[in-house]
């Protein structure tokens, strides 16, 4: 990857098929209110074997565009925890079940999450406009900053220019890559543009708005919300593969991602140009246990998180939307399929491909890593991947 990398019309990180329009394809397809006993991932466990063989599966999904896959598929009556290919094509080294790498947007519902949580501590109010915490400065460079509320923030209702839109995003992604890059950095490509709608007249997916929501907690907080997400989130559910990128990174290492552009037949490797990064829109490093623990926990379990943070966080009173089948919440999507409710939220950045799901009725966890991200290759067989899962478990 390259400072003169050249620019794709649709950037990678807007989640679109996957995210937004919510599509999983699936036709075909110990603060803050929780318990104050802390939360412990289960040990692993054998194998056991499905009605199809998802090692065979994921085996068949390493190609010369996909280097690495890691897969979790768990019922209360089974678990896959598979993995294949390599985690690096340089190194060739296999890929393990335990790598991390960044989830980009499936990091949104912890960050959701925590604003619910801060809310209901009375530190903030989810629907105070932008004025109450932001300054002139940053509220003058955005259209009906007066009206827009930390609620649409979260939900994609404020109608706030998505800066990953910004021709120039890519351009800063790649500079200066040992620099650490924050939410004010990437902010500005926010600004000063004009917005999609009024606050609340329509849905549209911007990550500038978890940018602002990120420093209205930090306004809040008096220090980085990374440090409150650690002490309400990870250390409770003891998400010990998880960490704050960028803020965090001394806290360990992920494996290399792989992106060709449109026209180009150059792989690039991602990898260090992402490790320094922190956005609130794309925050975490984990690992697929990791990111299955706390949907599994903050959706299935009671004891995590109290009632109220639940009926705020996941309430049907809380999602807007999107189309017939499925709402965006905060920081969380909601889909019916058939008579089952999915819960979740894909990640896709340059190099990393997430998928993190969790159907309530089944008790089921879907999770899935892929290093990379070139489209349409990675984006299709991370949905082919994900509707033979479902196919096989619904």
């Amino acid at each position: 990857m390259k400072n003169n990398i050249k620019r794709v019309n649709t950037t990678v990180n807007k989640i679109k098929s996957v995210a937004m329009v919510a599509s999983l394809t699936f036709a075909l397809s110990a603060c803050g209110g929780g318990s104050s006993k802390a939360k412990t991932k289960p040990s692993i466990e054998p194998v056991v074997t499905t009605s199809i063989d998802y090692q065979e599966v994921i085996d068949g999904v390493v190609s010369e565009s996909i280097p690495g896959i890691v897969l979790l598929v768990e019922t209360p009556e089974k678990r896959f925890l598979g993995s294949a290919g390599v985690e690096s094509s340089e190194s060739q080294n296999p890929m393990q079940v335990y790598h991390t790498m960044p989830t980009a947007s499936a990091g949104k519902p912890m960050i959701g999450l925590l604003a619910v949580m801060l809310a209901d501590e009375g530190l903030l109010d989810l629907d105070d406009a932008l004025d109450t915490w932001l300054s002139h400065d940053i509220l003058s460079q955005i259209p009906h900053s007066e009206e827009i509320t930390l609620r649409q923030l979260l939900n994609h209702t404020s109608g706030i220019f998505n800066y990953v839109d910004n021709p120039d995003y890519l351009e800063l992604l790649a500079a200066e890559p040992s620099k650490v890059k924050t939410d004010m950095d990437f902010l500005a490509l926010g600004l000063n543009q004009p917005a999609y709608f009024e606050p609340g007249d329509g849905i549209e997916y911007s990550n500038t708005g978890y940018l602002l929501a990120g420093l209205i907690m930090d306004q809040v907080l008096g220090q980085h919300h990374s440090t409150a997400l650690r002490e309400r989130i990870l250390e409770p559910l003891g998400l010990d593969s998880t960490y704050y990128r960028g803020v965090e990174k001394t806290r360990g290492d992920f494996i290399s991602g792989y992106h060709s552009f449109d026209g180009d037949s150059i792989t690039y490797n991602t990898k260090s140009y992402l490790e320094n990064v922190s956005q609130a829109s794309s925050p975490l490093v984990s690992s697929v246990e990791d990111m299955a623990w706390f949907l599994k926990s903050t959706i299935g379990d009671q004891n995590f998180i109290s009632a109220s943070v639940r009926d705020e966080f996941i309430g049907s009173q809380q999602f807007a939307a999107n189309n017939t089948n499925s709402s965006y919440g905060l920081g969380i999507v909601v889909e019916k399929i058939g008579a089952n409710t999915a819960y979740f939220h894909a990640g896709l950045t340059y190099g990393y491909h997430t998928q993190n799901i969790y159907i309530k009725e089944k008790d089921l966890s879907i999770t899935a890593f892929i290093n990379c991200s070139t489209a349409p290759t990675c984006e299709n067989t991370m949905d082919s991947l994900v509707e033979k899962v479902l196919e096989n478990e619904l």
